[in-house]
């Protein structure tokens, strides 16, 4: 999945848009999208990072699984604010 540009036009704080831009770069390499290998990449706090995600979630930007283990999904633009 490639990184959307629609991104850059929710007028979403700058630390969600980056951990948008870390999760897509990470899905373009193949590597997992769990918390754990986000969070050795950001650069933040981790409480920041926790905020991120949850408001990419609430954008239905990403979905998160219920299980801690499960990775993190990206979500098709199309869905975004649903």
């Amino acid at each position: 999945m490639h990184m959307d540009q629609k991104i850059f036009t929710l007028h979403l704080p700058t630390e969600t848009v980056s951990c948008y831009l870390l999760l897509t770069g990470l899905a373009d390499q193949a590597l997992p999208l769990n918390r754990e290998t986000v969070a050795t990449l950001w650069t933040g706090e981790p409480g920041a990072l926790e905020t991120a995600l949850e408001e990419l979630h609430r954008q239905g930007i990403i979905g998160i699984p219920e299980t801690p283990n499960t990775p993190l999904r990206l979500l098709p633009s199309e869905m975004w604010g649903n």
